[in-house]
């Protein structure tokens, strides 16, 4: 009886029927083993009652005046596809069988019921509501610590993310913002600017090639490791653009999968030389306009992707009193969906480029175009700052 008791005791059920005897009947079998019992004498009250209160199991009679049990199940099931109903007739119409299948009812009790009959369908139902709750239980806590376990990791990213012109946004004679917007909770992309000192300064992008946690733990590790090289070269007074790479290649190597590949993005401003030394692997083109026509120019990928297999680094050296403005990005930008399905956004990218002098007039841009994004949103923006006399 205990084990009987426990099946019933958090369920809540409603029960139908025009005869008031059938009625109190089953409101004194049921009170004992419920938590509770809805009483509807017609198949519009039963409805009312249904959409009134917290109901698990609906047992109904099917011939009844106003609305039949059928009736009163099809506008039930238009609010709740999957709660169990009962259904008991004495008839044994073909159509009415097919029309109770085609609505899903549960089970049905044939006229004169015994209790034999009504406690094994009932505890038949109960069990598999309850299995039901369980299930969506269970499902619901692995939800809710997947949910926790990304907010985690997107709070690890975000404080691996290093910006030392956080506040000042400006190094040198340029202005330099970050823009970052990850697709989902998990993002494959990562940055870092960093100052070395008042004339020199470090500007790191990485997209982990894939989706989800492997992205994502590629483009940590590589920020992580840079950012620390950068804190013991600052720290060391020992400073090498050149070695800053090769010592991520001797890092990350023997943590890649097997054919997975990075793309990456490495700028250090220097200005003692008026230049910028770049390596880019595998990343797009970035834009650079100069002073002299304000034309732009690609400046395309100097290196193939990082991967385990990277021996050589291409490092190109332009001339910084040139530069009007850079931007430095990942594939992401250029992948989002705009209004005309067959196109994406890289087409406007250099217009809007050409026509932006900050990075807040870019992005506005690029928002009215935008519908659908796509991919991980990384980008830099640069724009050097007139001097005064």
């Amino acid at each position: 009886m205990n084990n009987t008791l426990q099946i019933y005791s958090s369920l809540n059920i409603l029960c139908v029927d025009d005869d008031h005897d059938t009625l109190e009947i089953y409101n004194i079998m049921f009170s004992m083993l419920f938590n509770h019992v809805y009483i509807a004498e017609d198949g519009e009250e039963g409805l009312e009652m249904f959409q009134k209160e917290s109901v698990d199991i609906v047992l109904t009679d099917y011939s009844m005046p106003k609305m039949t049990g059928l009736q009163m199940s099809e506008k039930i099931r238009e609010i709740d596809a999957t709660i169990p109903i009962i259904l008991l007739t004495a008839l044994e119409s073909l159509e009415i069988l097919r029309h109770a299948i085609d609505l899903r009812v549960t089970s049905f009790i044939k006229k004169p019921i015994s209790s034999r009959s009504i406690f094994s369908t009932l505890e038949f139902v109960a069990k598999s509501v309850l299995a039901d709750r369980l299930l969506l239980k269970t499902q619901k806590e692995r939800l809710s610590y997947s949910n926790y376990q990304e907010n985690l990791t997107y709070q690890k990213e975000n404080l691996i993310i290093k910006n030392d012109l956080q506040d000042k946004k400006s190094f040198l004679n340029f202005s330099c913002e970050a823009f970052y917007k990850p697709k989902d909770i998990l993002s494959g992309d990562s940055y870092s600017i960093r100052e070395i000192s008042k004339e020199q300064y470090f500007i790191f992008l990485v997209d982990g090639m894939g989706k989800g946690i492997s992205a994502a733990a590629t483009a940590m590790l590589c920020s992580a490791f840079v950012n620390y090289q950068i804190d013991q070269a600052i720290k060391d007074q020992n400073f090498s653009f050149h070695n800053i790479i090769e010592k991520l290649l001797e890092f990350i190597a023997p943590n890649l999968l097997e054919d997975e590949v990075i793309s990456a993005t490495f700028f250090y401003f220097n200005a003692k030389k008026d230049s910028l030394e770049y390596a880019m692997f595998s990343m797009p083109a970035f834009l650079c306009m100069t002073h002299c026509d304000d034309t732009v120019v690609k400046m395309k990928s100097n290196n193939p992707p990082l991967s385990a297999y990277t021996q050589n680094i291409n490092i190109t050296t332009i001339d910084t009193q040139e530069i009007n403005k850079i931007l430095v990005f990942t594939d992401g930008l250029n992948e989002n969906s705009v209004e005309d399905p067959k196109e994406f956004y890289g087409k406007y990218l250099l217009e809007d480029f050409t026509e932006a002098d900050t990075l807040e007039e870019f992005e506005e841009k690029r928002a009215q175009k935008v519908v659908v994004q796509e991919d991980d949103i990384t980008y830099i923006f640069i724009k050097a700052q007139e001097q005064s006399k």
